[in-house]
């Protein structure tokens, strides 16, 4: 990005409904008039959506009786802080006037797109902006926005709160920001409005995130490949988030965990080089705490159980017991909601970002600073040959692993399968899918005698009397461990002792 271009720094948060009476009230109490406007905009964009595809947003807004046009990019985005090129300037109507764009504004959207535009989708909202005075002289613009996005039919509810940086360095935005993810359960969100207008005009809803491909330069360093890892697994978790705390879909706790499992296994393979300061350890360990229960409980009601219901040699006696356990699991999800609501997960991630963009790690004594700067590819290829090796020795001792042992080998697996997607493209191409496929099916199969396993501590832990249904399911679980589970872990081990390795 080029300094020389129109900036627009900016941190966004999520407002529970709920809250906007207890914000406005916070807000009175600084005694700063709110200027209050409310905002029609229209975005545009081709038949295809080629704009938004291109990440860039084109829009035209009505203020009052002005209308001005805006023309932004996608920047860089990161727990709810955005940097994007703008080019804003009045028109005289709701329509862009391309005479009005700079040569640099034109340069980005093609003269075959231009002949293409047609309004695509609009927002109408309220504005409350109130001018505030930021930590180190910043002057920072506070707005409340409140309304919806419309597409057609379709609708999509606005209430959200935007700080964009007028004045100062960027790190004065999260101070405030802080202020409201505390008081008010708000969460760091990176998704535009005009981002939402595309899913809205092009009928696609709210769904589960999953990581999506990472992309590492061989020119990184040690330290730039630690933070985009971080910021890769924190905006997967993030995305997640408000589905986890809203929807029924079991898939978006999962692809939380996953984010934070991969995140952790990151922290892992940099921690002598990149450590994390206590408070943030332990806000991830509370956050990994409250998910981990219901995924358990969503694993055996909607994977386990249903794989041996057939068998069942009474459907009524079965049908009864499973609706006691989708009980007992919805007892388990509710207590989670009331985990995630202490450990702030608003708060731990504005403060993740902030440490990423501090680089923070720097200032911690006793890692290795040197080691921090050094070239990023051989330092990877170093990681992955010393834990290939020793996951080589383990797989020789398996057969006289305790059931504990096999869980920490299963571990083991899944952080080495992680690292190698995280330098996949620093890696050698030929065999390295090969490879990756190796290691995801020892975790595989070593993941389902762990999921027998849990699902047989899940049962055996409700009180109360054994019901048949429950001593059925009890007594497969015991048969899936001592059956074929075992012989597909040795196949998979052998496959990968079989594989070797080229790093």
């Amino acid at each position: 990005m080029t300094d020389a271009l129109p900036q627009e720094i900016e941190l966004k948060l999520t407002l529970p409904p709920a809250h906007v009476a207890d914000f406005l009230a916070r807000m009175a109490r600084r005694r700063a008039q709110p200027s209050v406007q409310a905002l029609h905009t229209r975005y545009f964009d081709t038949p295809d959506f080629d704009l938004s595809a291109a990440g860039v947003a084109l829009r035209v807004r009505r203020v009052g009786r002005r209308w001005v046009q805006t023309l932004k990019t996608e920047g860089e985005r990161l727990g709810g802080l955005s940097r994007r090129i703008e080019f804003e300037m009045p028109v005289t109507r709701g329509e862009p006037d391309w005479s009005r764009f700079p040569p640099e504004a034109l340069a980005i959207i093609t003269e075959d797109w231009r002949t293409q535009l047609l309004p695509v989708f609009e927002t109408r909202f309220e504005r409350m902006a109130w001018q505030l005075a930021g930590r180190g002289g910043a002057q920072i613009e506070l707005a409340l926005d409140r309304g919806e996005v419309r597409a057609g039919s379709q609708r999509d509810p606005i209430c959200e709160i935007e700080l964009e940086l007028k004045r100062g360095a960027p790190d004065a935005l999260f101070d405030l920001a802080r202020t409201w993810a505390a008081a008010f359960g708000c969460l760091p969100n990176d998704e535009s409005k005009a981002a939402r207008g595309v899913r809205l005009a092009q009928g696609i809803g709210p769904a589960p995130a999953t990581p999506g491909a990472l992309a590492l330069r061989a020119a990184m360093r040690v330290e730039d490949g630690f933070a985009a890892i971080c910021r890769h697994a924190l905006a997967s978790f993030q995305a997640n988030l408000p589905g986890v705390q809203a929807a029924s879909d079991i898939e978006y706790v999962h692809q939380a965990r996953v984010a934070l499992r991969r995140l952790r296994a990151g922290l892992r393979l940099f921690k002598r080089v990149c450590v994390l300061p206590p408070d943030l350890a332990a806000g991830l360990r509370a956050l990994a705490a409250a998910l981990g229960p219901a995924r358990d409980w969503d694993v055996l009601c909607h994977d386990t159980l249903p794989a041996m219901a057939q068998h069942a040699p009474d459907a009524g006696a079965w049908a009864a017991e499973c609706r006691r356990l989708e009980a007992q699991r919805a007892t388990v999800r509710a207590a989670m909601q009331r985990a995630l609501i202490a450990a702030q997960p608003g708060v731990w991630l504005l403060d993740m970002t902030r440490w990423l963009l501090r680089q923070g790690w720097r200032e911690v004594s006793g890692a290795r600073q040197r080691t921090q700067t050094q070239a990023l590819t051989p330092w990877a290829r170093k990681q992955l040959r010393r834990d290939h090796r020793r996951l080589l020795e383990l797989a020789a001792q398996f057969g006289s692993f305790s059931a504990e042992a096999r869980h920490d080998l299963r571990i083991r697996f899944k952080r080495q399968r992680y690292a190698l997607s995280f330098f996949a493209d620093l890696m050698p191409a030929r065999g390295r899918a090969a490879r990756l496929d190796g290691l995801r099916a020892v975790q595989d199969a070593l993941g389902r005698a762990h999921d027998v396993s849990v699902a047989r501590a899940l049962l055996l832990s409700l009180p109360g009397e054994l019901p048949p249904a429950r001593a059925f399911m009890l007594g497969w679980l015991a048969a899936t461990v001592s059956g074929a589970g075992c012989g597909d872990i040795a196949k998979a081990l052998k496959n990968f002792v079989k594989s070797g390795t080229d790093w």
